[in-house]
């Protein structure tokens, strides 16, 4: 009679961790996205706090902004924060010196936010609310990934 081996569980690695958290971000950028900035302007329009102001990042805020620049990020950006919305989703809200916003450039611009918080250990697994300001306070994009739940 021929025996099958036990499973052995291993504790995956740095890589397999890195690998896991780049597969969700594309999975997060890939599902139901919207870049429509006029269905949803203001800083509560996303499902955050209200008390969010557009045009005013916490000092935390701006540290967190200083070091995803640090890390490679857009260099316009001042301020990033997060919170858990409806659901347990990240509101992610970004606030950047460009005027007119990323353009073409956006996809490569929220993967690479997305890639930062997801290495600080932001859990992006259902997916998130991004909502880009520029420097007077205007939404220059609202993005949301979020899973919807069926019912």
């Amino acid at each position: 009679m021929h025996r099958i081996p036990p499973r052995v569980h291993r504790t995956p690695s740095a890589h397999h961790r890195a690998l896991l958290a780049l597969l969700l971000t594309v999975v997060v950028l890939l599902s139901g996205c919207t870049t429509d900035t006029s269905a949803k302007s203001g800083p509560g329009a996303s499902g955050g706090s209200p008390s969010v102001g557009a045009s005013s990042p916490s000092g935390a805020g701006r540290d967190l902004a200083a070091r995803y620049r640090k890390g490679g990020g857009d260099p316009g950006v001042y301020g990033i924060t997060y919170t858990k919305g409806r659901g347990g989703s990240p509101v992610l809200t970004v606030w950047t010196r460009k005027r007119s916003g990323y353009g073409g450039g956006f996809d490569d611009f929220a993967k690479t936010l997305t890639s930062f918080l997801a290495g600080r250990g932001v859990d992006l697994a259902q997916g998130c609310v991004l909502t880009v300001y520029g420097p007077d306070g205007t939404t220059l994009h609202h993005y949301d990934t979020t899973l919807e739940q069926a019912t």
